[in-house]
């Protein structure tokens, strides 16, 4: 009896296990079905508006919810969080024209402007971009975020079919998605789908950030026209850091003037690709005008931003009555003074524009275990002329501190056709120490006897001075052609150094010594096949191809021309592309080779493209292109040479299961390098690195053959 009823209860669970799993597969089928016939939707979707023009209304309201010692230098971070740092409270008005040309073609011309925060840093630190988002594409228009409605993206997230409920005679679906880890480029939500056409009509996600997080709600119109396309938004941010915490909300509507549907045709492909995305802002318009606002608001102010607003008006008042509104406290002057000692800062003086690195900006450190830290200033002057003309002088000046090497240039550049890319380009400053080719070959053959070997010779016996003067002019779309004249004035340090191998009895060498000069005209011919390009204004900008650049360089020195001791022939050509794939993947590489041929005199082996780079800003700073461990000697050490860098960048690599350092790093890179010389048949370099849009950081090892030589670190910080 008691065998049966066991036997009951174990039959009644199993049936129960199969009815619970059935219901669970059903669902699953369903919930499927639906997230694939939304994405069979999307993919027509996302091409289906041609062109649009409308009028955004947005307003922000930010709140301090908690502070402490360090808020109060909160500002000095640029574009890091928008907030007032004398009130806790802030609110903000914006109206624009938005037009958008097919594929992704954004610009935000911003008409009015009024709130209690009308400086430019702070209307341009609204996020405008998340206005632009395209809910049927696979990321968003700036690449930040992997969107969940498109086949190809939906590897990275779960989907669960929430809810199915009926209005107005039309079923829709609730489906929520997470992502399957951690990571800033990707998204967890919800979108309601409408049954039939498969449209969103509504969508809402939520992302994290280094110091933030945030969320977002879209809601599509219900005509027609707009049944594809946003009209109203929500925004939430919330930045915490050392103990502060700050609050926004972003409220947008969106009205449409002009809506224009694909024709699917033939099209000739441009090349232009002028103002992909672009918010316009001159000037700022402020505009107080209170009937205005309330004539033109779509959405009416809540009674907490109303009491914002009013307590600014009032303090404004007071502050006219008892003060000059232009004059500064000493307070202000030295938080001014203190700022522009941190960040990038720039003045504007009728047509001259002048820019400055910070004397104690972070983002000019740099750091290598082989160079030790490294600091370096910028000054800049452009003056605007007629015609989008444009005169820019450039100063530099970098030290490395383990070296105790000091490095300055001085660029003048006279960009006479913006349209062509064409200007004249003047250059002097100091470069890399390095050593005659003399050396190399006594090391090698007759110094040998004297027990002197490599390592022996200082590569600081001469000092490079160099002059450029130079022209560049684009003779076809992608085709560059400059031609110039290099000239260098090498000195020793002391000529009547003494080399540590060599005894009191020993031959004299400072015959190896002196002032050497090289006067060395050039050609450089650079072509990118398919080369898109931009404008701004009447100034002509390369942006991407699918095609790769080739650069070949032919110079010649010539003796006894303003005091040359030198004469060789020197030809290099290089090859680089950048290829992306997928979902923000891509693979950079560069190859090329070079030598120096018919060398009649004593010669300096620097080429152009294989060269020592002490602050480099190669790759968008990534930290590849380069060699980032190789002895900055055996860069002089041969007069040919043969290289290959290749780096891959992905989202998603090492860290992707890795809460934390998910959340830190959004860019993960494998490097490899590799060289060959006549004196070093295989030099090969292997690194990772990390980044986001703080800094980047590398970790690289190298190899001479199959030998393990050294390990080391790259660090570089940007904004």
């Amino acid at each position: 009896m008691q065998f049966r009823m066991k036997k009951g209860v174990i039959l009644h669970i199993f049936f129960l296990i199969i009815v619970s799993y059935n219901c669970f597969a059903s669902r699953q089928t369903q919930t499927d079905t639906i997230v694939n016939r939304t994405m069979n939707a999307a993919e027509k979707y996302n091409d289906l508006v041609e062109h649009y023009s409308a009028e955004v209304y947005t307003r922000t309201y930010v709140e301090t919810v908690k502070k402490n010692f360090f808020y109060k230098y909160t500002h000095l971070i640029p574009r890091f969080v928008l907030h007032d740092p004398k009130n806790d409270e802030a609110v903000i008005e914006t109206i624009s024209d938005l037009r958008y040309d097919f594929p992704n073609t954004y610009v935000q011309d911003i008409r009015y402007v009024s709130g209690t925060l009308t400086g430019r840093k702070d209307i341009e630190m609204i996020p405008f971009e998340l206005l632009n988002i395209n809910i049927y594409g696979e990321t968003t228009n700036d690449e930040s975020f992997f969107m969940p409605t498109r086949f190809s993206t939906a590897k990275y997230y779960r989907y669960e079919l929430y809810q199915t409920f009926t209005e107005n005679n039309k079923t829709y679906y609730n489906i929520h998605y997470t992502p399957i880890y951690e990571n800033t480029k990707l998204l967890k939500g919800s979108f309601i789908v409408e049954h039939g056409t498969w449209r969103i009509i509504f969508f809402r996600g939520e992302g994290l950030g280094i110091f933030s997080d945030f969320s977002f709600e879209m809601t599509m119109g219900n005509e027609w026209i707009t049944n594809y396309l946003p009209v109203r938004f929500t925004i939430y941010q919330t930045v915490a850091y050392l103990g502060n915490v700050l609050a926004g909300r972003h409220l947008a509507t969106i009205k449409y003037n002009d809506i224009q549907l694909r024709q699917i045709k033939e099209t000739p492909r441009s090349l232009n690709i002028s103002d992909t995305y672009k918010v316009r802002l001159d000037s700022v318009p402020v505009r107080s005008d209170s009937v205005f606002w309330e004539k033109m608001r779509p959405i009416p102010l809540q009674a907490m931003e109303r009491d914002v607003i009013s307590r600014y008006i009032s303090h404004q008042k007071e502050r006219t009555n008892n003060e000059r509104i232009d004059t500064l406290s000493g307070v202000q002057r030295a938080q001014q003074v203190a700022q522009r000692m941190v960040m990038n800062s720039s003045y504007k003086y009728r047509s001259t524009r002048i820019g400055y690195s910070g004397l104690l900006n972070p983002l000019m450190l740099g750091y290598s275990s082989r160079d030790g830290v490294t600091y370096r200033q910028k000054l800049s002057f452009n003056i605007d002329l007629k015609h989008g003309r444009t005169v820019g002088i450039n100063a530099f000046a970098g030290y490395m501190f383990r070296r105790k090497e000091f490095f300055t240039d001085f660029t003048t550049s006279w960009n006479y056709d913006p349209y062509h890319l064409g200007s004249a380009t003047f250059s002097v400053g100091n470069g890399n120490p390095t050593y005659s080719s003399l050396f190399v070959d006594q090391i090698r053959d007759s110094l040998k006897n004297k027990g002197l070997t490599f390592e022996d010779i200082s590569l600081n016996y001469y000092k490079d001075y160099y002059f450029k003067l130079y022209n560049t002019l684009e003779a076809a779309n992608g085709l560059l052609l400059q031609t110039g004249i290099d000239y260098h004035i090498r000195k020793s340090k002391n000529n009547q150094i003494k080399l540590r191998s060599l005894s009191s009895d020993s031959e004299p060498i400072a015959g190896l010594f002196g002032t050497k000069r090289s006067f060395a005209p050039f050609v450089r011919i650079s072509w990118t096949p398919m080369q898109y390009y931009r404008y701004e204004g009447r100034q002509k900008i390369y942006e991407r191809s699918a095609f790769p650049t080739f650069k070949l360089e032919l110079s010649r020195s010539f003796l006894d021309i303003l005091g040359s001791t030198s004469q060789y022939n020197r030809i290099e050509f290089d090859i680089s592309q950048h290829i992306p794939f997928g979902l923000r993947h891509s693979l950079q590489y560069h190859v090329g080779a070079g030598k120096f041929i018919n060398q009649r005199t004593e010669y300096f082996a620097d080429f152009v493209y294989f060269s020592k780079n002490n602050f480099p800003e190669n790759w968008n700073d990534g930290l590849g292109g380069n060699f980032n461990l190789l002895s900055r000697d055996l860069y002089n050490a041969s007069d040919s040479y043969i290289q290959g860098h290749i780096m891959f960048e992905a989202p998603f690599l090492i860290l992707k299961n890795i809460d934390f350092a998910s959340d830190f790093a959004d860019k993960e890179r494998i490097y490899l390098s590799q060289l060959h010389t006549p004196q070093i048949t295989s030099y090969t370099e292997l690194g990772y690195g990390i980044g986001n849009r703080f800094f980047n950081a590398g970790f690289f090892c190298s190899f001479h053959k199959t030998q393990f030589k050294q390990l080391g670190v790259r660090a570089a910080f940007e904004l």
